[in-house]
């Protein structure tokens, strides 16, 4: 990290980044095509103050794909909707595409009584891993691998504290090109009551109205966690699928099993979803699906992943998606090496279990039409 004098009192600037490598390969047969795909990235950063009270966050960001369009790499990567286009596609051809964005681009104003963020920046909400229902604002898939970086969306942010551990967060965004049809305002209070927070969330997400709220508490040892969310829909074709209201529900668990051995483990209710495969096709259509806001195709899942420290440098996971109307399942095994402070490298795969794509090309499971493949990564920081 490369410190840089600040202009005026304040943080110092800071100018860094990351650059990762991943090499697919698919173990299964992909009907003719490539069985290799490969994802580079890399990561520009500036952080820093113009004086005690204004700072700003700048991310710029290039990645290329080869192939250009590979259903593999989603596991890595991933973007989303926003109200300004500042993404450059610089190459675009069949077997190759390199895109260039600002994936972070904010000025912070800081005061004692509150922060104020405007600008392109990651906004989460929720609290549970696979499946957060409140988390609205460009949510990870279940299956992602690499979560170091969530996707910025474009946004005005007002945080209030309201005591040890508790705020008020209030987001305006702008989650695709029409506010109208795509922008979100949307209150979350947490506040913290000892050991368990609680949180209350409302607001109007798209042209959905949503409202629920969380909780986290430590039982023994063991964390705890759970949120609820109630959508009104306002999107026009939800009413023929019969989904102008639904639930969405999640809770987890985290614990340490040994010194060395942790577990997280999921259930999650998805009202949105359908009970048979054969309906698949009505959920993918929708806006919401498309967008992320809602990941899963089915109503009810369950997940798990087992993390063993094997050495100070080496850490082994697998994890275990289920989709428990359909019955098919996701097994990630992930293996991440430390080399350095700067490099580590990376081995995994994703392997599907149940029915795949049908001759109609429609989905005979969810998780059984999933690539099979092994992948190897190398990130180096700066």
């Amino acid at each position: 990290m490369l410190l840089l004098a600040a202009p005026a009192a304040g943080e110092p600037w800071k100018l860094g980044g990351d650059a990762r490598y991943y090499q697919f390969v698919r173990v299964d047969d992909p009907d003719g095509g490539r069985r290799d795909a490969e994802l580079g990235i890399f990561r520009l950063k500036l952080d820093g103050g113009f004086s005690d009270a204004v700072a700003a966050e700048v991310h710029g960001v290039a990645s290329v794909t080869s192939p250009a369009s590979t259903a593999v790499t989603s596991i890595a990567s991933g973007t989303t909707r926003r109200l300004f286009d500042l993404q450059w596609t610089v190459v675009d051809e069949k077997g190759l595409q390199a895109v260039i964005e600002f994936d972070r681009l904010n000025v912070r104003w800081e005061r004692q009584d509150f922060r104020l963020v405007a600008g392109r920046q990651a906004i989460t909400w929720g609290v549970n891993f696979f499946w957060p229902v409140l988390d609205l604002f460009a949510p990870f898939s279940p299956e992602r691998i690499d979560r170091e970086y969530k996707p910025g969306v474009d946004a005005l942010r007002l945080t209030v504290p309201l005591g040890s551990f508790s705020q008020l967060e209030v987001v305006a965004a702008g989650q695709g090109t029409s506010l109208q049809r795509d922008g979100s305002v949307g209150t979350l209070a947490r506040v913290n009551l000892g050991s368990t927070d609680v949180g209350f969330m409302a607001g109007r997400f798209h042209r959905d109205t949503v409202a629920g709220g969380f909780v986290t508490a430590n039982v023994h040892g063991t964390g705890v966690r759970g949120e609820i969310a109630f959508t009104d829909s306002g999107e026009p074709l939800d009413a023929q699928v019969n989904r102008e209201q639904f639930w969405r529900a999640s809770a987890g668990l985290d614990r340490q099993l040994t010194s060395s051995v942790s577990l997280t483990a999921e259930i999650a209710w998805n009202g949105f979803g359908v009970a048979h495969p054969r309906d698949y096709r009505l959920v993918t259509a929708a806006d919401r699906v498309r967008r992320g806001e809602v990941n899963s195709l089915a109503k009810l899942y369950a997940g798990a992943s087992l993390t063993w420290q094997a050495h100070p440098l080496l850490s082994i996971s697998g994890t275990v998606l289920a989709n428990l109307n359909d019955t098919s399942v996701l097994l990630l095994p992930h293996a991440d090496w430390s080399l350095s402070d700067n490099i580590s490298i990376v081995f995994g795969g994703t392997f599907g279990i149940g029915p795949g794509l049908r001759s109609d090309q429609s989905l005979g499971s969810e998780y059984g039409a999933v690539p099979d493949a092994l992948y190897g990564a190398i990130k180096a920081y700066f």
